[in-house]
């Protein structure tokens, strides 16, 4: 009971990242050490110019890709917000939906959005809207029959949340609420971080293999160009 206490329905989802952390990981880039040892040895060279051109080309590009990220996660937050909606329980009682706990009876009616993932117990000509879910745009017809180990588009006998009910009316027991939720699953996903992979992969391994060499090599340059400014 204590650890069903702690996972109310439509909990938001916690975004472990601000504008400032998001900038960062835009400069977390295989090109960035590269760029940066560039700028240093053009303004110790004497080419102030260049290297401010780099480096404010550079600090721009991670402002705008960071504030790009960091309104897209604010965005997709605010959706979350304001499908937070009534949800009714069993006997017609209408509460927060936010209230719901894994256990708990409610019904479903025509225009209802699913406050959480439910199974059916009873389905009355049910159909609902998934198509957020799975992409199916046609409505999926819902029924009592259980469905061990079928594919989430197939599982007739679950409504989930985030989905719309079409036509009919039913009951079903909450068994997922908010993060745990298969909707809340696929949000907390989609702000997670992507592994690099592909050619951004191959460029980081490029960049730490080579990244010694290239500042060997631009600390010889800069020594040279220094000793020649002497002379």
């Amino acid at each position: 009971a204590v650890a069903v206490a702690r996972h109310p329905a439509a909990a938001p989802v916690r975004f472990g990242t601000g504008l400032a952390t998001d900038v960062a990981a835009e400069l977390n880039d295989p090109l960035t050490p590269v760029l940066a040892l560039g700028a240093v040895a053009s303004a110790v060279v004497g080419s102030p110019v260049d290297a401010l051109l780099v480096a404010a080309a550079m600090g721009l590009n991670a402002v705008v890709g960071g504030a790009q990220q960091f309104r897209g996660r604010r965005a997709l937050a605010k959706l979350r917000d304001d499908e937070r909606q009534r949800a009714r329980r069993a006997g017609g009682r209408v509460v927060d939906a936010r209230a719901l706990r894994p256990g708990d009876r409610i019904e479903l009616r025509t225009g209802d959005v699913v406050p959480a993932d439910a199974r059916l117990l009873t389905a009355n000509d049910l159909e609902a809207d998934e198509s957020a879910l799975t992409g199916e745009s046609l409505p999926v017809a819902k029924q009592l029959d259980p469905v061990p180990g079928a594919p989430m588009a197939e599982r007739s006998c679950l409504v989930f949340a985030g989905t719309t009910v079409v036509s009919g009316e039913g009951t079903a027991v909450v068994v997922a609420v908010g993060p745990e939720t298969v909707a809340g699953r696929a949000v907390e996903l989609a702000t997670r971080t992507a592994a690099a992979v592909g050619i951004q992969a191959r460029l980081q391994e490029l960049t730490r293999r080579a990244l010694p060499l290239t500042m060997l090599g631009g600390a010889l340059v800069t020594g040279l160009a220094a000793i020649r400014g002497r002379q």
